[in-house]
């Protein structure tokens, strides 16, 4: 019973490993959802060949802790590639609170009380489904806001409130699924900084999420002012096309991130809610502010620096 035991879970280990290491091998998109959770995997498959190896002690078992272990560790590493540390000199310029509502049936309540405890001068609100019943969210607060202004379109996906005047406003679509990006320009300490806001499709659905990098890649390119973007990118930073997107556009973000997904993980899953920046901003701290989305919504509280003159 032992051996049996044990020669079944290191075949569904090893069937487990070799499947996560196609990810370095192959961008298919159905492989995406494995090389997101790759360190998770990568921590129970350990902790069911340590089990096994009470049973039976052997030199496969041993094989498979140490894949384990790289498996589980080389995320770690890669999340790290692509963090940005406050630069010398760096004065405070914004505080941006990113609100992702998990509920539709959310009351309102919730959310402002959430908000008013943030105190920051931008606020990005996404949703899977439609934000259209809360264009009046926070109107005294935050006078200045884009997205959700065309009645007749049912997505409306993605706001972006703020305190301060709102320039070159722009909301367009990334792909046929309808998913979004918006784009305004704030004054920041004398100068101005062009702020993005999005809510990505699912990475598992099809090739849609890396057309929808590839787009907001286009947008960025023609963009001249320092970048701020942020919003739910359903992507770890580890994830192919989440790597070449940042890569490409030499965006930084903030290490360790806020895991959000799944929310029954808590502090153990994966971060698809990101806050990117380019210099002369960076980001001091990026901290979750709801109670690990147990009130039906995800707040993420981040602190923008920007480099002195």
């Amino acid at each position: 019973m032992r051996h049996t035991f044990f020669c079944v879970a290191c075949t569904v280990v090893s069937i487990v490993l070799l499947t996560i290491c196609l990810r370095y091998v192959s961008d298919m998109w159905p492989l995406t959802i494995v090389g997101a959770l790759q360190m998770q995997i990568g921590a129970l498959c350990l902790a069911i060949v340590l089990l096994s190896s009470l049973f039976v002690r052997h030199w496969y078992g041993l094989l498979l802790g140490i894949a384990s272990v790289v498996v589980a560790a080389h995320p770690m590493l890669m999340l790290g590639e692509f963090a940005g540390t406050p630069a010398p000199g760096a004065v405070p310029g914004l505080r941006l609170l990113s609100i992702k509502i998990l509920d539709d049936a959310l009351d309102d309540a919730a959310l402002k009380q959430t908000i008013d405890e943030a105190n920051a001068d931008l606020l990005v609100v996404t949703t899977t489904g439609s934000l259209a019943g809360r264009r009046g969210l926070m109107r005294q607060s935050y006078p200045f806001r884009v997205g959700c202004g065309d009645p007749t379109y049912a997505r409306c996906t993605v706001m972006l409130l703020a305190r301060r005047p709102l320039s070159n406003l722009r909301v367009q679509q990334l792909s046929p699924v309808g998913s979004e990006l918006i784009s305004a320009t704030v004054p920041v300490e004398g100068r101005r900084v062009r702020v993005f806001a999005t809510r990505l499709s699912k990475t598992w659905f099809d090739t849609f999420h890396s057309f929808e990098l590839f787009n907001i890649t286009r947008v960025l390119r023609q963009t001249h002012e320092p970048v701020l973007l942020a919003g739910d990118f359903s992507a770890p930073v580890i994830v192919a096309d989440m790597r070449w997107f940042l890569g490409n556009n030499r965006l930084s973000s903030v290490y360790p991130e806020p895991a959000t997904w799944p929310v029954s993980l808590g502090p153990v899953g994966i971060s698809n809610d990101h806050v990117f920046f380019k210099a002369p901003l960076s980001v001091l701290s990026v901290n979750r502010t709801d109670g690990n989305g147990r009130s039906g919504y995800i707040s993420i509280l981040s602190n923008i620096l920007i480099e002195g003159n």
